[in-house]
């Protein structure tokens, strides 16, 4: 008999649910620019369905199908109001829900509450689905997780053959990943039970995807004329050929700029942790199902590395950590260290040796070939290197050994993330020592351009550039930020009477604009350095009273060389 769920896992639960709606409530931000780009496609779109048209044959643009149907439905829930949608879409049917989701997930593990509370934490704070479509996999999982009433008896055929096809409609990449992963589960991952029961329900999986198809199909065949080289086109694999490939993992190259890109650093690492050896050897089948979901669902960020895509399928992977912790503290008294051998034969050493190898070169493989490849090809060798190591998991001689090669070369990879990314934070930290290497560069032609005089004015906001070239501002403005128009009517004065003499433009100025405008009116270009190091291009005017003045451009080599020539006309 299963143990009772209990108050205190409803009430944790109860809480989970408040504060993932309050918190979606306090985080949305009002709607500051009309909605453009692909989420105004999707409200338009969501609006034409709501009004009555038909995706794929009104629209020409099938890629989820079905979802324009949700679409429309969060559409007349929101009143047509595009906050109350984006609140909708996004925020509750995406982010919260996935939350609650998780919770429930947990719930039904009976789980310890602040293992509950924490997998919904992760789902809030960290892996947040950017918009409803990356709810599916939650769901799927939510319906599809081993044990309880949908796992016994007839039903757990039924939700395989119905789940994938009702996701199909849905989204069609994510029901084959989803649907893969679950016979994924069916044939590695389930391991005592009966063969014939596995390969049925592997079975019930095809047959609920090819039910997919072929329903929709025959309904935009019957009803709309829809010929299947068209439907093809539109929802299949001519959708998938619409869009670029970027394939390739980040690992030491994670962009500086975002708090978002940490978890790209840490991604591969938290995906595979758990299909080392002994690990895999402790986790339970919820636990391996969610694994194998997270597994498949790699091949969106993989396609596509970065903190939106990533970020979006990472809610399986934290609950299946989760999940593998509460795995060791239930089985806390089958766990044990191997006890130290009084003395080892060189048999034992060379196997000891081979198994640590084994394991290295099996994550080392994985990461190099599953996250590194630019093709299509990558997320499906991570899924075969995975497997093998599951298949090879039943063998159980030399795991601790597999296992530690395994986890050597996997915690190596965001530690080695971390130190290239300080490293990256420490180069990109060199903006502050910018003002002196420019100084050093435009120095000399400051000096000449100003022919004596200490005062010119810095159009940007490097303000480090008064002390580094040891001039003085004439003017009461310094920073150019982006109400600056308030002070032209003063400034404009001051440089046409000259009481400007140089202007140093380290930014670069919007065309007819009236910085411009003025500046062309009463100055001249008499200096342009180019700092190669850095990319950064200078360009210094002089008021025309100062003329006759040399103009010259000058080039700064990374060496400090400095060659010279004749300044074009702007």
């Amino acid at each position: 008999m299963r143990e009772p769920i209990g108050m205190v896992r409803w009430a944790t639960f109860a809480v989970i649910v408040v504060v993932s709606v309050v918190r979606a409530a306090f985080t949305l931000t009002a709607q500051m620019e009309p909605l453009t780009g692909d989420t105004g496609a999707q409200y338009y779109l969501g609006k034409l369905t709501a009004e009555g048209a038909v995706p794929l044959v009104d629209f020409q643009h099938g890629w989820n199908a079905g979802s324009w149907w949700v679409n429309s439905l969060v559409y007349r829930l929101a009143g047509g109001d595009p906050l109350w949608w984006e609140f909708l879409l996004g925020r509750f049917f995406a982010v919260t829900l996935s939350a609650i989701l998780v919770a429930a997930i947990g719930l039904r593990r009976r789980v310890h509450p602040a293992a509950m509370a924490a997998m919904a934490l992760a789902v809030l704070t960290i892996a947040s689905p950017a918009q409803v479509k990356y709810v599916l996999p939650v769901v799927f999982a939510f319906l599809l997780l081993p044990g309880g009433r949908l796992d016994s008896g007839r039903w757990p055929l039924v939700v395989r053959l119905v789940v994938p096809a009702a996701l199909f409609w849905q989204h069609v990449e994510l029901a084959i990943l989803l649907t893969g992963a679950a016979g994924l589960y069916e044939l590695i991952g389930r391991e005592k039970a009966p063969v014939r029961e596995r390969l049925t329900r592997c079975v019930a999986l095809a047959v609920g995807i090819l039910a997919g198809f072929v329903s929709e199909v025959l309904f935009y065949r019957i009803g709309y004329g829809m010929s299947l080289g068209e439907f093809n086109r539109q929802v299949v694999l001519g959708q998938a050929q619409q869009f670029p490939n970027h394939f390739g993992w980040p690992f030491f190259d994670v962009p500086s700029d975002g708090e978002g890109y940490l978890i790209v650093a840490v991604y591969p690492f938290l995906l595979l942790l758990i299909f080392v050896p002994v690990i895999w050897r402790l986790a339970s089948e919820p636990t391996r199902f969610l694994a194998l979901c997270a597994l498949l669902l790699a091949t969106v960020p993989i396609r596509r590395p970065g903190p939106g895509h990533t970020e979006t399928v990472s809610a399986l992977v934290f609950a299946a950590l989760i999940f593998v912790l509460c795995d060791v503290y239930d089985r806390r008294d089958e766990v044990s260290l191997p006890s130290r051998p009084q003395s080892m034969s060189s048999w034992q050493v060379v196997t000891a040796i081979v198994g640590f190898a084994t394991g290295a070169a099996w994550v080392g493989a994985a990461l190099a070939f599953g996250f590194g490849a630019h093709s299509l090809i990558g997320p499906v060798i991570l899924v075969l290197v995975v497997s093998l190591m599951m298949i090879g998991t039943r063998l159980r001689a030399r795991l601790i050994a597999v296992s530690a090669g395994a986890c050597l070369v996997l915690g190596a990879v965001p530690l080695a993330s971390a130190v290239e990314h300080v490293d990256d934070l420490s180069r990109d930290s060199r903006q502050l020592e910018a003002a002196d290497v420019w100084g050093d560069a435009v120095q000399p032609e400051v000096t000449r351009c100003l022919q004596g005089g200490r005062t010119a004015f810095v159009l940007g906001n490097h303000l480090s550039l008064y002390d580094a070239l040891d001039i003085e501002n004439p003017t009461p403005f310094y920073l150019f930020h982006y109400d600056f128009g308030r002070n032209e009517k003063q400034l404009t004065a001051m440089m046409g009477r000259g009481e400007v003499p140089v202007v140093l433009q380290v930014t670069a100025m919007a065309r007819g604009g009236w910085v411009e405008s003025a500046i062309e009116k009463d100055y001249e270009p008499c200096a342009e350095v180019w700092i190669a190091e850095d990319h950064q291009r200078i360009r210094i005017w002089a008021h025309r009273s100062l003329e006759p003045f040399k103009k010259r451009a000058v080039t700064v080599k990374p060496d400090g060389t400095r060659t010279s020539g004749r300044l074009p006309t702007p």
